[in-house]
């Protein structure tokens, strides 16, 4: 479609081989143009032919009234000069092409033709097809009967200005109809093309915040409210789809007990950490913790104290990490850490010992009883222990089980 200042890629524009609705408005509104200046055009021939034929009779009638006053006392008298003289004054009369005077058995008497051409033939035979004739009389019998025929020479003036009045009529008819039509056709497409840019929004770029703004008509108006309300529903089902697919992501990649990322977080973290460090040469620490006796703390608590201890611990790992630092909850009492980057003085036991400590301090359980929590902490650093993901936690859980036998030896 190309409305006003439409530019080529506009919503309406002509697609393919497809027509824009402005294109079949303006073809709609010039064929009722064509149709409606054609139709007043003829209107205007027809009142025009009337009212010239009617002119053109009443002069001949007149014109033979006035030769019937002239030539009737030469008819009573059977004068033929005396009727030639009577028929004078008609000869000077423009538009008079023939005279003819007859007596009272029809027999003629004089008669008269114009020595000037016809200019225009064709509308003698339309106005004029037959003579116009006059009977005279004289104390109420016929004593005679004049005949005249008619030409064109006084009408081409009038059919000339009559036509050029008409035509001037005919183009101000259509440039105003074309006018209103195209003003039609841009108020109609204009608001089209505000409903046809919101959809265009909303289809490309899913922007369901866009909203069809007042357009000034009635229907228009209400299905723009219509695409509103719409949107509205759409924007709402938009904004719970985001929420429920960042709720199910959090899921899929969170303990749901600790809230700590999973083992699927973890391994996808870990390989990240791996990639970086070999891009930029660094070093990191990988650190495997696991709580122990935490089945004897569950057997003889309860599984709601062991939660509430494994909640515990995750929070305190927490807090002994760095901002950079990575934890979660791979198993049921495990937990791995990264600590990224690592710092080139720091010592793997020193490690350890920061998580020992930070989870040192008692608990609190749901039945009001403390419990005092200890790990077993294994480290394993990146590059020394191991360049790949596999090698680094067989390192991290072999010097795990290293500490606790450590501990139950302690």
């Amino acid at each position: 479609m190309t409305g006003p200042n439409r530019p080529p890629n506009h919503p309406i524009e002509r697609i393919g081989a497809r027509t824009t609705l402005q294109k079949l408005l303006s073809r709609f509104h010039f064929g009722i143009t064509l149709f409606a200046v054609a139709l007043s055009g003829l209107t205007i021939l027809l009142a025009g032919v009337t009212a010239l034929r009617g002119y053109a009779d009443r002069n001949m009638e007149l014109a033979a009234q006035l030769g019937a006053y002239g030539v009737e006392p030469a008819l009573v008298f059977n004068d033929p000069q005396a009727v030639r003289e009577g028929l004078e004054p008609l000869t000077r009369i423009p538009g008079i092409a023939r005279l003819r005077v007859l007596d009272d058995v029809g027999k003629p008497l004089t008669q008269w033709t114009s020595p000037a051409a016809d200019p225009a033939p064709l509308l003698t035979r339309l106005f004029f097809p037959r003579p116009f004739a006059v009977t005279v009389e004289r104390n109420g019998s016929a004593i005679g009967t004049i005949e005249v025929w008619g030409d064109s020479s006084t009408l081409i003036d009038y059919v000339r200005i009559g036509l050029l009045a008409g035509l001037g009529c005919l183009l101000i008819t259509a440039f105003g109809t074309i006018f209103l039509a195209r003003r039609f056709e841009y108020e109609l497409v204009k608001p089209l093309n505000e409903i046809a840019t919101v959809a265009h929004d909303v289809r490309l770029h899913r922007r369901f915040d866009k909203r069809v703004q007042a357009l000034g008509i009635a229907e228009l108006d209400r299905l723009g409210g219509d695409i509103n309300a719409l949107l509205d529903e759409l924007q709402g089902w938009q904004g719970h789809m985001e929420s429920e697919h960042a709720m199910l992501a959090h899921r899929a990649s969170h303990d749901t007990l600790t809230a700590m990322p999973n083992r699927a977080a973890f391994d996808e973290q870990l390989t990240l950490r791996i990639q970086a460090a070999e891009t930029r040469g660094g070093r990191f620490a990988l650190l495997f913790i696991d709580a122990d006796n935490f089945k004897a703390a569950n057997d003889n608590f309860g599984h709601a104290a062991g939660d509430a201890v494994l909640v515990a611990l995750s929070a305190r790992i927490k807090e002994t990490l760095r901002k950079g630092d990575f934890a979660a909850r791979i198993g049921g009492d495990e937990f791995v850490v990264i600590i990224d980057p690592l710092d080139s003085e720091a010592r793997p036991d020193a490690l350890a010992s920061r998580i020992r400590g930070g989870v040192a301090e008692p608990i609190l359980l749901p039945s009001g009883e403390t419990y005092r929590a200890a790990v077993s902490v294994g480290v394993a650093i990146f590059p020394d222990d191991g360049n790949d993901a596999t090698a680094l936690l067989t390192a991290a859980d072999a010097a795990m089980y290293a500490d606790k036998l450590t501990n139950r030896s302690r």
